[in-house]
């Protein structure tokens, strides 16, 4: 690798003619390199360290000939994966600064900035200069289009106009974009000096475009539409498409009481986590081989696997969840093997927010085609009574120096440090700012654009704990004026350093966000244990000591967290990410007999079923799922393949993608838990909608630490006992009841003992 870093250096002086640098790496000797040319900044040098790998960071020093004059050394940090890195750096100022912007506010800079970063670290006093409330993206009608694009820190946009929709077209014409002249700091639906404007006529159905942003005169760099709603196949270019060429045979648009398939009480959710790609990719669906991977392979009907059972769409629908939730199907990176096909990729790579995944659709070169089948898919689901919720990643973007935000606005959309590098609490390069007025608005925009353009039912945020609580109850505020049962819920995990602990939508915080939901992982470790990047902790039903927050969970885990109400706790034994239930319990309990090793997973996802609150598993939980793909010597599992099944985000087909044939396989397994999706949608007994009515009808009689064993009894029209037994001993129960539910065949067969690894719901109505 080359390790491209290119140094811009300024003097305040002006003295360059004898200035020259010396760079070194960590156990390597230095070496001079030279200034090559002059900038508006000061003299700028292109730096390489050849190494057969990525440099994380070099070093360098700035001198004259002599070395009677040196700066300090700087440590330059590069970013992963970046082909290059950029630099400034000041004479007198020992910081390496990332972004020019961060440089010219330096006080030791000849010509200070001193508000050039305001977007970056003083954004309050630059939202209230320049935010501007009002669409923004592009308006078509058949006789004119209007663009509109937010970027108050540049010096010139031009709109440019490509000859065709692919994404190597040329360029047809340039058109110069004019500033708004309206200046209105106390009402920004009218503020818009910082608002570039340009009206084309005719019809611009099928128009691909972009925006030219000049930063200074002679620097510039061409972005596409931040709020693009279609691109090219590549996402690097926005297209105009008229709204009536969008819109699918069958499909409409429902809220409110014509949305029947939604949830009034939201506690009766059981929501059911679906990657499109490995939905259907496994020739085992029995899915069309031209619609495996695809939109339409999640609603293709009548497709069976090699033993005649329902696989795919037809499943899902016999199941009885009330939501499918979709891992990311907006538009995000991709890579390609060296066939030229789609690499895997769970899709947290955000390039496109507002535009459908092109590797999902049939013909990724056609615009419109993703946006028609992702709508199809909706509506089947819809037709069916299911509702679609979308996994949405606002809060970071796949590239930092190349996204529409950073190419738009420098260093605003970004959480950003006084050296213009950007915040990292994703782990993913960088975090968005929702904080600030601009991505506040965007982020608002987004969701309302796929609740009212796609009728989608929910939204799914990751990483929910680095936005901001106030941005959240804003998009839960607006989704209430569209129907407040569509469903939001997120991550609430404490991330980054950009807010303060009080200000982040983190669990902790639950109860500053009425009606918004949170992974409950604390029932999660209660009930399953827990994998996170390989550190294995045991739960109930692995044989810890955990009864005691089972039982508080069985009640709605207020007293675990300071949820408002049940419908903030968003249950869950099973998810993308980690182990799925299946691999840690094989992990867990490798001398499992092949019943007692299903009897645990039945348990599980009876338990995680049965507790107040929503309810989520991942697509086939319930046929035990498994993406343990051995790769070793005789077909053995190594070490890399657990590894691999953990964290399975770029994992090959062979690992994520779901086998059918384990629908034939667990026939029992699956029946069962019908009836215990049936149990929690359709009754009231483990769907309470406040904690008032939770203390009111369950009561927890038995859950002693260290017994194995929990029961719980619900009691409204009729009366149930619920039994959870993990004691390793078969239990004496005291009378005969009827039995609504239960995992334990022996049981069902009058003999009033209850086995180990148990889950019975009881009717002890007098």
């Amino acid at each position: 690798m080359e390790n491209t870093v290119i140094v811009h250096y300024h003097s305040r002086q002006g003295s360059y003619f004898d200035r020259s640098l010396w760079q070194w790496r960590d156990g390597h000797l230095g070496r001079d390199a030279r200034f090559s040319r002059y900038d508006s900044f000061g003299a700028v040098a292109t730096l390489t360290e050849p190494a057969p790998y990525f440099l994380s960071h070099i070093y360098v020093i700035v001198k004259n000939r002599d070395w009677s004059y040196k700066t300090v050394d700087y440590r330059i940090n590069r970013e992963n994966g970046g082909s290059k890195t950029e630099v400034w750096l000041v004479d007198g100022d020992s910081t390496v600064y990332y972004s020019r912007q961060a440089a010219v506010a330096s006080h030791s800079y000849g010509r200070r900035q001193p508000h050039a970063f305001d977007m970056g670290t003083n954004s309050k006093v630059f939202d209230q200069k320049w935010g501007f409330d009002g669409w923004l993206g592009a308006k078509y009608s058949e006789r004119f289009t209007e663009f509109r694009l937010w970027a108050p820190t540049a010096e010139k946009v031009e709109l440019v106009l490509y000859n065709s929709t692919d994404e190597k077209a040329s360029v047809e014409r340039v058109f110069p974009m004019v500033r708004g002249n309206e200046v209105n700091h106390s009402d920004h639906r009218k503020n818009t000096h910082g608002v570039w404007f340009e009206t084309i006529q005719g019809n611009m159905n099928y128009q691909a475009y972009c925006y030219r942003i000049y930063y200074r005169k002679r620097t510039f760099r061409d972005t596409r539409d931040p709020y693009s709603i279609a691109t090219t196949a590549n996402g690097r270019r926005s297209i105009v498409i008229a709204p009536e060429h969008l819109i699918p045979e069958g499909f409409s648009i429902k809220h409110g009481k014509e949305a029947t398939w939604r949830l009034s009480n939201p506690n009766q959710a059981v929501i059911y986590e679906m990657h499109i790609r490995d939905f259907s990719q496994s020739e085992t669906s029995g899915v069309n081989p031209k619609n495996r991977g695809k939109f339409l392979g999640a609603i293709e009907t009548g497709t069976r696997n090699q033993f005649g059972d329902k696989t795919g769409f037809d499943y899902v629908k016999d199941l009885g969840v009330t939501h499918i939730q979709l891992q990311p199907i907006f538009d995000h990176h991709q890579t390609f093997d060296a066939d030229g096909n789609y690499a895997y990729n769970w899709g947290y790579d955000p390039e496109n927010y507002n535009v459908p995944e092109a590797s999902f659709t049939s013909k990724p070169h056609e615009p419109a085609t993703r946006i028609l089948e992702l709508k199809q898919l909706v509506q089947a689901y819809h037709d069916a009574g299911i509702g679609v919720i979308m996994d949405v990643v606002y809060n970071h973007t796949y590239s930092s120096q190349d996204s529409a935000f950073q190419l738009a606005v420098p260093d605003y959309y970004y959480r950003m440090n006084s050296d213009g590098s950007f915040q990292n609490g994703s782990g993913c390069g960088n975090e968005m700012a929702s904080e600030k007025e601009m991505y506040r608005k965007y982020m608002i925009d987004s969701i309302l654009y796929w609740a009212q353009n796609y009728n989608l039912d929910g939204f799914r945020f990751d990483l929910m704990g680095l936005h901001d609580v106030e941005t959240m109850n804003a998009i839960r505020k607006e989704l209430d004026k569209i129907d407040p049962n569509i469903l939001l819920y997120g991550e609430g995990w404490d991330m980054g350093i950009g807010l303060m602990p009080e200000d982040k939508a983190k669990k902790d915080n639950a109860q500053q966000m009425p009606n918004i939901g949170f992974f409950n992982d604390d029932q999660r470790n209660a009930v399953k244990g827990a994998e996170v990047y390989g550190d294995f902790k045991r739960g109930f039903v692995s044989g810890a000591s955990s009864e005691d927050k089972v039982a508080k969970a069985i009640l709605g885990s207020d007293e675990l967290v300071n949820y408002l109400a049940p419908n903030q706790v968003l249950n869950y034994v099973e998810a993308h990410d980690n182990y799925n239930l299946n691999d840690l319990l094989l992990e867990l309990h490798p001398t499992d007999s092949v019943e007692e090793h299903i009897r645990r997973v039945e348990l599980a996802t009876a338990m995680n079923l049965l507790m107040q609150g929503m309810s989520f598993m991942q697509l086939g939980q319930e046929f035990l799922r498994t993406k343990l793909y051995p790769t070793g010597q005789d077909g053995q599992l190594t070490d890399a393949d657990k590894e691999r099944a953990m964290n399975s985000y770029n994992a090959p087909d062979n690992v994520n993608q779901v086998n059918w044939r384990h629908v034939t396989y667990h026939k029992s397994t699956i029946e069962f838990v019908k009836k215990v999706i049936q149990m929690k949608t359709q009754t009231p007994y483990f769907s309470y909608q406040t904690f008032k009515d939770v203390r009111d009808h369950v009561y927890v009689n038995s859950a002693v630490s260290g017994t194995g064993f929990i029961s719980f009894i619900v009691e409204d029209e009729r009366k149930y006992k619920v039994i959870f037994n993990t004691s390793g001993k078969r239990l004496q129960t005291k009378q005969f009841n009827d039995i609504i539910i239960t995992n334990d065949e022996s049981f069902r067969k009058n003999e009033l003992m209850l086995d180990n690894l148990t889950a019975a719901i009881l009717d002890i109505t007098e």
